[in-house]
């Protein structure tokens, strides 16, 4: 029986290992990019939330109404 590593040129685990850190650098700018997003979006909450605060603290209509 062969031994399996035996089979693994210098080049195939190169490109192995070449592969395998592309995609975890494009994991990484994916979460990084995630959470990007999530913290706009807490900080749109936010705002709006302050926002409808400060309408109902002061009693006054949005502009549009």
């Amino acid at each position: 029986m062969k031994d399996a590593k035996s089979d693994i040129t210098p080049k195939t685990y190169l490109g192995f290992r070449l592969a395998v850190g592309v995609i975890g650098l494009a994991l990484i700018a994916l979460f990084v990019m995630l959470g990007s997003v999530a913290m706009k979006q807490s900080a749109t909450t936010e705002a709006l939330a302050t926002q409808e605060s400060l309408r109902e603290d002061t009693g006054s209509a949005p502009a549009g109404e």
